[in-house]
């Protein structure tokens, strides 16, 4: 009998044993977890950049799809990587609808339509970073701020055109009287400068 109790004890022994290294193993792996997925929950704050001047804001005050990737962008200027992940395939429809959308004749301009278009693609290049099983947060986290900096040309390029706009309205009604001395009619008449000899 006392033999039972024995074998007993030590097999109780051992499953306790083996419980803790479990739940030790179970405890390192979801700490791997944690830290793997804590750099990329990691929110990071970024400058706005340019944006409209009041000008410009007048002049894209119609163009819908301007305003809708404006307040959509405004979710990554504070977004961790997981987040721009999360939201890149609406952003990259939404810039090609910005793209399609253009019909302000000011804008269907050549140096418009490519800062359209690379905004473009870097949107499509952050949606295919979350394709990548493995992907780096700071090469998301690059990504995401060459998005940002390609909108705030943009919107330099607006409030440039804006500008030029308004200046050619101003100086449209202006004309500059020429004036004409009276002394410049009426004097001699000089001679050529001689050659040297």
């Amino acid at each position: 009998m006392n033999y039972f109790k024995i074998i007993y004890f030590f097999v109780f022994i051992l499953t306790l044993n083996s419980c803790k290294k479990n739940e030790n193993n179970v405890v390192n792996k979801n700490s791997m977890l944690t830290d793997s997925i804590a750099d990329t929950d990691i929110r990071t704050i970024r400058a706005i950049g340019e944006t409209l001047s009041p000008e410009g804001k007048e002049t894209v005050k119609d163009w819908e799809e301007y305003q809708q990737l404006d307040d959509f962008l405004d979710n990554f200027y504070s977004s961790s990587p997981n987040e721009a992940l999360n939201l890149s395939k609406e952003l990259s429809h939404t810039t090609k609808q910005l793209i399609d959308s253009l019909k302000i004749d000011r804008f269907k301009q050549p140096d418009v339509s490519i800062r359209l278009n690379v905004i473009h693609n870097y949107a499509l290049r952050l949606a295919d970073m979350s394709t990548i099983p493995n992907i780096n947060p700071s090469e998301v986290q690059n990504e995401t701020q060459n998005i940002l900096d390609a909108f705030s040309s943009l919107n330099k390029k607006i409030n440039n055109l804006a500008k030029q706009e308004k200046l050619e309205k101003e100086l449209k009604g202006f004309t500059a009287p020429i004036l004409i001395e009276e002394d410049s009619l009426n004097s001699p008449k000089l001679s050529p400068p001689q050659e040297l000899k």
